[in-house]
C-alpha cells in the first residue's frame, strides 16, 4: 500500500475530551463567529496536538491542498500508524459542503473518542489494534472559512469560474456518473450544484481520490447535514445497487444504535429515492469503483423548520454522541468481514479503473441504465 504521497507530521498540545462534556479549548472563544464550531485554523491546531500527544496511535497526514492553499488533513489512527498493516481500513469524511458545520465536528469527535479512550476501553483498543481508521474532518476548508467569515450559507468551494461566479459543488465532482443528467448536478457555474468543468477538476476531490486509490478501504461514511438520515447508493438514479440488501442491513443497524442514545430516528434508504438525485457524488464513486459499503449520514435536524444548517452549539455533543455507536459498529463490521489485503483490489488495478480527464467511465452498472457519465 503506497503512502509516499502523504506527508506525516505532528506539533503541539491538545486538551481533554469526552462525549457528554464540552470541549475545554482555551483558544476557542464561544463569542467568535463560529462559536464552538471549528474553523480551519482551529481544526488544524487540534489535529496537530492530537498527533503530538498520541504518536503511538496517531499520524497526521496532508492529503493535498485546497485552491487557496489550505491543507486537507487526515488522521490515521492505528496501533502502528507509521506503517501499513494487513488490516481493514475505514474512512470517515466531513464537510464536502461548507455550510454543514456539524459535519466537521462529528468525525473530529469520533477521532477524539478513539484516541482518548484507547488505554481505557477494551472495545476501543480492540478496534484500533485491529484496523486503520482514517478521519478527514474537513474536505472543503476554503468554503468553510468563507461560510464563517462572509456568508453563512455558502456551500461550494471557492473556484473562480469563467463566468465570474464562484464555486464547484465538491459532492458533484467525482467521476462515477459525473454529468449523467442535469437533475443530479448542474452544468451552470452559478448553480449551487455545479459539477465543475470535468470530473476531479478540483484539488479537494483530487486529494480524496488519491487517498482512496492508495489505501484499500473496506467501508466509508461521509457526514453531511441536514435531514437526519442514512443513505446508500445509488444516488445518480433510483435503482438498486447489487449490494443493496447489505447496505439496507448496515444502515438499519446503525440507525437503531443511533436511536438508542438520544431517541432520534434516522431514516434509511437509497439516496436517489430518499433524498434527491445526485450524480458525481462521493458514495456512488466509492461503491462504483471499489465495491465497498459507502454511506452518507445526513445529520440532524430533519428539516428547515427544526433549524436546518443552524444547529445549536449544544447540539455538537449530543449529535456526536449518538453517531458514535454507529461508527464503532461499522468499524467492527469491517474487522469481522475483512478479507486478506492480498485478495483485495490493489492500487494499480484501481488506477486502471479510474476515470481520466477526457475519458468516459465505462461501468457495467451505468451501461445497464443508459446513463453513462459524459465529459
Amino acid at each position: 500500500m503506497p503512502e509516499i504521497f502523504l506527508v506525516f507530521f505532528s506539533i503541539l498540545i491538545l486538551s481533554t475530551f469526552s462525549f457528554g462534556q464540552a470541549n475545554d479549548r482555551s483558544s476557542h472563544q464561544l463569542s467568535s463567529l463560529n462559536g464552538a464550531y471549528h474553523s480551519y485554523t482551529e481544526l488544524e491546531s487540534e489535529l496537530k496536538k492530537l498527533a503530538l500527544n498520541y504518536p503511538s496511535i496517531v499520524r497526521l497526514c496532508i492529503l493535498g491542498q485546497s485552491l487557496e492553499n489550505r491543507n486537507i488533513y487526515a488522521l490515521k489512527i492505528s496501533n502502528h500508524p507509521g506503517r501499513p498493516e494487513n488490516e481493514p481500513r475505514v474512512a470517515f469524511l466531513g464537510c464536502h459542503h461548507a455550510r454543514e458545520w456539524m459535519s466537521v465536528e462529528v468525525p473530529l469527535q469520533l477521532a477524539n473518542y478513539l484516541i482518548k479512550n484507547y488505554d481505557k476501553d477494551e472495545r476501543v483498543k480492540a478496534i484500533v489494534d485491529s484496523s486503520e481508521i482514517w478521519i478527514v474532518p474537513l474536505v472543503n476548508p476554503d468554503g468553510l472559512d468563507y461560510s464563517i467569515l462572509n456568508y453563512r450559507l455558502w456551500r461550494k468551494n471557492r473556484r473562480l469560474n469563467g463566468d465570474g461566479s464562484f464555486g464547484v459543488d465538491l459532492n458533484r465532482n467525482y467521476s462515477f456518473g459525473w454529468g449523467a443528467d442535469d437533475s443530479g448536478s448542474s452544468p451552470r457555474p452559478s448553480s449551487e450544484t455545479y459539477r465543475g468543468s470535468q470530473p476531479f477538476s478540483e484539488p479537494e476531490t483530487q486529494a480524496i481520490r488519491n487517498l482512496f486509490l492508495n489505501v484499500n478501504f473496506s467501508a466509508t461514511i461521509s457526514y453531511h447535514s441536514f435531514s437526519q438520515s442514512i443513505l446508500y447508493p445509488w444516488s445518480y438514479a433510483d435503482l438498486p445497487a447489487e449490494k443493496e440488501p447489505l447496505f439496507q442491513q448496515l444502515a438499519a443497524d446503525m440507525a437503531q444504535l443511533i436511536s438508542q442514545v438520544n431517541g432520534r430516528i434516522y431514516y434509511t434508504g437509497r439516496s436517489a429515492a430518499s433524498l434527491y438525485l445526485t450524480n458525481g457524488d462521493f458514495i456512488d464513486w466509492v461503491y462504483g469503483l471499489f465495491d465497498i459499503p459507502a454511506f452518507t449520514i445526513e445529520l440532524p435536524p430533519v428539516d428547515l423548520q427544526a433549524g436546518g444548517f443552524f444547529n445549536s452549539e449544544l447540539d455538537i455533543q449530543s449529535i456526536s454522541a449518538e453517531n458514535l455507536p454507529a461508527a464503532l459498529y461499522l468499524l467492527e463490521w469491517a474487522i469481522s468481514t475483512y478479507a486478506s489485503q492480498d485478495e483485495r483490489l490493489k492500487p494499480n488495478a484501481k488506477n486502471k479503473l479510474e476515470k481520466r480527464a477526457g475519458n468516459g467511465l465505462k461501468n457495467k452498472r451505468m451501461r445497464l441504465t443508459g446513463l453513462e457519465g459524459r465529459n
